[in-house]
C-alpha cells in the first residue's frame, strides 16, 4: 500500500511539473548592448561609454563596442579599475558638437575626477556590421590624454 502511494505521489509530481510556468532566461541589457540605429543619438553614445568605463562588463561585451575587438578591451579595463571617471569620484558625459557622415560620427567625451580638470576627448565612432563602435584612434586619444602606460597597437 505505501509503495503504491509513493508512485501515485510520483506520478502527480512529474504529471504537474509540466504545469508549471518555466522560468524564462531574461536577456542581461549589458551582454545585449548594441547602438544599431542609423545615426547614433548622444544618449546612445554616452551610454555606451558608461558601459566601458564606469562598469564591470565582462570583457567579450566591452569588445563588441570597440573597432579594436578583444585587441583593445585593456583601455576601458584600465580605466574602469582605476576608476578616473566613474561614480563616487568621477564622471562622463558625451556632448556635442557632433558630426555625421555616412558610417563616421564624431562627438565629444567630457570625463571628470574630483581634483583634477575635466579631460576632453574628440571621439569618433564608426559603423561596423550595423553597430556604432568607438574607434581605435578614439582609443588612442585617450591614451595620450591620460597618459596611461598602454601601446597603441589595436588599430
Amino acid at each position: 500500500m505505501f509503495r503504491r502511494l509513493c508512485v501515485v505521489m510520483a506520478t502527480i509530481a512529474v504529471a504537474s511539473s509540466g504545469f508549471a510556468p518555466a522560468a524564462q532566461a531574461q536577456p542581461d541589457p549589458v551582454q545585449e548592448f548594441a547602438i544599431t540605429s542609423e545615426v547614433p543619438s548622444l544618449a546612445e553614445l554616452d551610454a555606451q561609454i558608461r558601459l566601458l568605463v564606469g562598469t564591470p562588463a565582462p570583457d567579450s561585451v566591452k569588445a563588441a563596442q570597440l573597432e579594436g575587438g578583444s585587441r583593445a578591451v585593456v583601455v576601458p579595463k584600465m580605466v574602469y579599475r582605476i576608476g578616473f571617471f566613474r561614480p563616487p569620484r568621477g564622471s562622463s558625459v558625451v556632448t556635442g558638437p557632433e558630426t555625421h557622415d555616412g558610417d563616421r560620427h564624431t562627438a565629444v567625451i567630457n570625463a571628470s575626477r574630483q581634483g583634477a580638470p575635466t579631460v576632453q576627448v574628440e571621439a569618433e565612432w564608426r559603423r561596423i556590421d550595423g553597430r556604432w563602435k568607438l574607434a581605435s584612434k578614439s582609443l588612442c586619444n585617450g591614451i595620450k590624454t591620460l597618459g596611461l602606460p598602454i601601446p597603441c597597437n589595436f588599430q
